[in-house]
């Protein structure tokens, strides 16, 4: 196919450049900025200040002596390291994840770089960045992180081995397969795995792949790095990999309304929502794949399977992880966060090599699009800092930090409702929970003020006349204990109204 590698103006270059630097500066800003909410972040960021406490780097705590089964460390144990150096707070548990976020960026650089020049590299990086699926991860205390440093680290590893004939580069797909089985487990075999077989069976490029790529010394260092780790967890807390490798990997995904998760709710949807988290979560960057000639079949394939079939490789990555989980029925919008790399790197060719049949096409880098890229992130600074009570989620910060400015010796703390992990990151550890009125009643009568929080809406007529709110954040509001020895309180703070009811559910393990 006659294609042509048209050279980016410098202002394109400029362009790419600023939109990175203002993405990156704005991730920096919510990173430090933004609360921890509930459930999944706080959840993960508790696990890791449980690790540090405790300083077992082992096993993974649900609560104080409760195993939590459901992941590998990586992640945690980069929160727990930030921890540890910067203390329990935003910047702490989040930063090793944005480090690790820019490690992504710069693979993915790096791979367009030396298949299409500098100016594919930024593009690609600068388009990665700004979609919201990678942008919300590429500093949240989640797993999804850690496993596309893996997944990423494989695939381009692969690639450059095989392009390149450098056995030394290959050895970049196992330490990324390593890091993926630390970081979620077997998961990262099948959505590296996958793909890189589904090309090397398309190309027919079998011996080129085992000669470029040390498969055995690889194998060896993959298991060396990461099967430790699974011996020890099972070792401490027998039974964790029959949890972990069947339920969580198996069940989970095939059995709709898994009832066997011990730490949550299995989020049961429709099958194809991976698609729909898909749209948006690289939303305005999707619509730049308006620019493929899909009716022009054999320009395609040919440019598919030019350079060493660079298109099909990257189209395998971007799809596999989609096709994967389309039959899935226990998802979560992060999922389609493994092909986000793969479908920047194809952003980034539209845009920038412009094969011949592209160039009469939309351009992915339209003033539009990166106009909707810039409004989004202003509207999450502007919830960030100026309406966080519209915010979808929500964080027990304000009225844990509310609490800790009145506290005095022999007070305590007690929320009404599901488990609330923000809360218990906040306060390090030191907050109740509970369900049961009676179970407040009874406190009351305990020695000490007793602090409570509840939404507005399901506080008993009961208990009111013995509370006096004094601080209220999203739907729910900060009491104290009524009595004679407590001093006065300022009046409630109104910034959000109690609207809805508390999300969630207590499972214990």
């Amino acid at each position: 196919m006659p294609s042509a590698t048209v050279a980016a103006p410098g202002k394109t270059r400029s362009h790419l450049g600023l939109l990175l630097g203002f993405l990156l500066i704005c991730r920096v800003i919510l990173m430090i900025a933004a609360p921890h909410t509930d459930t999944s972040e706080s959840r993960y960021a508790e696990i890791a200040r449980k690790m540090v406490e405790t300083g077992d780097w082992v096993t993974l705590q649900f609560d104080y002596h409760v195993p939590f089964w459901a992941k590998p460390p990586l992640s945690i144990w980069m929160s727990a390291a930030g921890i540890k150096l910067f203390g329990a707070n935003e910047f702490g548990s989040r930063v090793f994840i944005f480090c690790g976020a820019l490690g992504v960026l710069a693979m993915v650089a790096r791979l367009g770089r030396r298949e299409g020049g500098r100016t594919t590299g930024l593009a690609a990086a600068a388009l990665l960045m700004g979609m919201p699926l990678f942008f919300y991860c590429s500093a949240a205390v989640m797993t999804d992180l850690a496993l596309l440093i893996g997944t990423t680290m494989a695939m381009e590893g692969f690639r450059s081995a095989v392009a390149r004939g450098s056995r030394r580069d290959g050895y970049w797909l196992f330490l990324g397969l390593a890091i993926g089985l630390l970081a979620k487990g077997p998961l990262v075999l099948v959505m590296a795995g996958a793909p890189i077989g589904g090309w090397m069976l398309l190309t027919g490029n079998w011996k080129k792949s085992w000669q470029a790529v040390p498969w055995i010394t690889g194998t060896l260092l993959m298991l060396a790095l990461a099967v430790p780790w699974y011996l020890m967890a099972e070792h401490r807390t027998p039974g964790f990999l029959d949890y972990f490798l069947v339920g969580e990997h198996w069940k989970r995904f095939t059995v709709k309304g898994w009832k066997g998760d011990l730490y949550g709710n299995a989020h049961a949807v429709a099958p194809g929502m991976i698609w729909v988290y898909f749209l948006a979560g690289t939303f305005p960057w999707c619509f730049g794949f308006l620019a493929l000639p899909f009716s022009r079949w054999r320009e395609l394939r040919r440019w598919a399977l030019a350079d060493e079939a660079r298109g099909l490789y990257l189209v395998l990555w971007a799809a596999w992880p989609l096709v994967f989980f389309t039959t899935a029925r226990n998802i979560i919008p992060t999922y389609p966060l493994p092909a986000l790399p793969a479908l920047a790197l194809l952003l980034a060719e539209i845009l920038v090599r412009r094969p011949a049949l592209f160039w009469k096409r939309p351009n992915p880098l339209h003033p539009l699009l990166i106009t909707a890229c810039g409004l989004m992130m202003i509207g999450t600074m502007a919830i960030t800092f100026v309406c966080p009570d519209v915010s979808p989620k929500v964080s027990a910060r304000d009225l844990i930090h509310r609490y800790q400015r009145e506290r005095q010796p022999g007070d305590r703390l007690l929320y009404y409702g599901p488990r609330r992990y923000s809360a218990e990151f906040y306060s390090g550890g030191s907050v109740d929970h509970t369900a049961s009125i009676p179970e407040i009643e009874a406190r009351l009568a305990a020695p000490g003020r007793l602090f409570f929080v509840m939404p507005d809406e399901y506080m008993p007529a009961t208990l009111r006349a013995r509370f006096r709110p004094i601080a209220k954040s999203g739907p729910e509001t900060l009491y104290v204990k009524r009595a004679e020895e407590c001093p006065a309180v300022p009046e409630v703070d109104r910034r959000g109204s109690a609207s809805n009811a508390p999300t969630g559910s207590i499972t214990p393990p």
